[in-house]
């Protein structure tokens, strides 16, 4: 890899390699210089550096990615037309002559460099790669990368493989994207997209309870084109915010057309794609479009995925902020497909969770998924947020969510969403409710502190059986933060420390003394359920110091009394490493 007479402008700032743009330049040149070889593109993805930057702070989580910069020139430097490129963030991507065991050399030799990294901060950084053979010259090389990163999307999360290669398979959705892009704009305008409504139901009552709007594309040429297929197309190219515009219009038009008919019609609930987010008329689009049809606001109900929650915080809950001002209501959709749905709950204030019946898993014998469905469903009901569980299929399952106390559903078990004039007839064959029923909090105990603590842990039993090493806290009017309870994977996890320090003592004994402040005030800051406190401190066990990684949450309050759900990581090796 020449990097001669290359100016300052082509490289990356952080890393010193290529920037993206020069490294597009520079491989159109190789490829038109040797047409008789054949290169490749690989792209690779440095999970767990999120990690990193919360233990130690970005500059460490930057020192990875010059080291991994550094690692990639060092590899190529000797290798002829090859080309290194920072894409963004910790995206890397790579270009050289192919050969199948050649690169995956290379992919071993840096796997191998990255895991001495790992040793060294005690955190597993693993990489996903994906791998295009540029055997088509035509192609612009920023397809050949798009390429190449469908192959390690492929593969991201499945740390069993770690190398992909672009196949037919992704070729042929490839050419369907192509398809799909050029037709998009004229199927809005001749109306192809159409809109079904799903019904929701009570299991109390069987009533119909409300309804979700789902677009399907009835394309002349296609046939019926599966949202899987389109969606996400539309979300990568930003035609998802035209097409999501255009459900929000038809579903508010089909509200005031049927109430003035004198139809019962209930909530309907429309989906706001994550891409809609970077919108700045959004709110200003929703609410026009509620005004214009002149309907009530909490009769169109809007989705936001779990995943959407996650990517822009604070922005969505400035967007959320004016919506509530308009008197709408916001459920999270998709509630466990993404990673962060507890940590979400905790900040955003949600309306309403749509919770996926994924968590029964394949088999509705499978008893951890139960665990965790249950968990879930009393911790909405805990948190008096109303839940309603989608994917729902057979009368066995209706059973068993009856039994968990869930009162909302929606599924083919009831009804598969249907065209405008299907629903129309099964809304007029069915009773329908006014208004959705909220769920109440659990009612406050007045109990004597230690009835209390029994009926908290009672409650969260669910919740703490979904996590492998937990402690309880109770914060008291004694100014004593007291250990009320503690899992013995905790203690399996501390190296088997003694077990005297299970429950009920006061943390000021096993606190290092340097750090008792810090942790008292972590404890003292959380005031409400939705915040989290994170600490890094020190606890002394029979004169031994472990570093401990701390996050708390409230789960309750009582007078003068708080209890607070906690994990804890020992990352001792990890601070070791670095001198503390």
């Amino acid at each position: 890899m020449d990097t001669s007479g290359v100016e300052s402008k082509y490289y990356d700032t952080l890393t010193r390699v290529y920037t993206k743009e020069y490294f597009f330049i520079q491989a159109r040149k190789y490829l038109e210089e040797q047409p008789n070889t054949e290169f490749c593109i690989v792209e690779l993805d440095v999970n767990r550096l999120t990690m990193i930057n919360d233990m130690y702070g970005l500059v460490e989580g930057d020192r990875v990615l010059k080291n991994i910069g550094d690692s990639l020139v060092n590899i190529f430097q000797e290798v002829p037309y090859s080309l290194v490129a920072r894409i963004h963030a910790d995206l890397f991507v790579f270009m050289c002559p192919y050969s199948k065991n050649e690169v995956e050399g290379y992919i071993r030799t840096i796997e191998d460099n990255v895991r001495f990294l790992s040793q060294r901060l005690s955190v597993d950084l693993l990489l996903s790669f994906g791998v295009y053979v540029a055997n088509e010259a035509d192609v612009p090389i920023s397809s050949m990368c798009e390429r190449a990163n469908l192959a390690l999307k492929s593969i991201k999360g499945n740390y069993m493989n770690h190398i992909a290669y672009f196949d037919t398979e992704m070729r042929k959705r490839a050419v369907d994207e192509i398809e799909i892009t050029t037709k998009m704009n004229a199927a809005l305008k001749n109306k192809e997209f159409v809109i079904y409504y799903q019904p929701k139901h009570s299991l109390d009552n069987e009533q119909v309870i409300g309804a979700e709007a789902l677009v399907r594309w009835i394309s002349p040429s296609l046939g019926m084109i599966s949202p899987a297929k389109f969606i996400p197309i539309f979300e990568n190219n930003g035609f998802i915010m035209k097409l999501d515009e255009y459900v929000w219009e038809e579903t508010c038009r089909f509200i005031s057309e049927n109430l003035a008919r004198g139809i019962m019609v209930p909530p309907i609930s429309v989906n706001v794609s994550r891409v809609d987010l970077y919108n700045p008329k959004l709110v200003e689009i929703i609410t026009g479009l509620v005004k214009k049809y002149a309907i009530n606001p909490k009769m169109l109900k809007l989705e936001f995925t779990e995943s959407a929650y996650t990517e822009s915080m604070q922005q969505m809950l400035a967007i959320m902020d004016k919506i509530h001002e308009h008197g709408m209501e916001i459920d999270m959709d998709d509630f466990g497909s993404g990673y962060s749905g507890l940590n979400v709950l905790k900040d955003c204030p949600v309306d309403g969770l749509k919770i996926d019946l994924k968590f029964l898993g394949k088999s509705e014998n499978d008893v951890k998924s139960k665990k965790i469905l249950t968990s879930v469903i009393h911790m909405a009901k805990w948190l008096g947020i109303p839940s309603i569980v989608e994917g729902v299929e057979t009368i066995e399952q209706v059973n068993h969510l009856k039994s968990l106390g869930c009162t909302m559903v929606q599924g083919f078990y009831y009804a598969k969403p249907m065209p405008t004039e299907d629903f129309i007839k099964y809304i007029s064959e069915h009773e329908v409710s006014s208004s959705i029923e909220t769920i109440k909090p659990f009612e406050e105990t007045v109990l004597n502190p230690d009835e209390w603590y029994e009926s908290v842990e009672s409650d969260c039993e669910p919740l703490l059986e979904m996590h492998h090493s937990y402690m309880l806290f109770n914060r008291g009017d004694n100014n004593e933060l007291e250990i009320i309870r503690a899992s013995d994977s905790f203690y399996e996890s501390m190296g088997g420390r003694d077990r005297k320090y299970r429950e009920n003592i006061d943390c000021s004994h096993i606190i290092y003394p340097d750090d008792l402040n810090k942790v008292y005030k972590t404890f003292d800051e959380i005031n409400d359920y939705h915040t989290i406190g994170k600490c890094l401190h020190r606890i002394v066990y029979d004169d031994n110091t472990i570093w401990v990684y701390l996050k708390v949450r409230l789960l309750e309050k009582y007078e003068e009394h708080k209890v607070f759900f906690a994990t804890m990581d020992d990352v001792t090796d990890a601070m070791n490493v670095h001198g503390y």
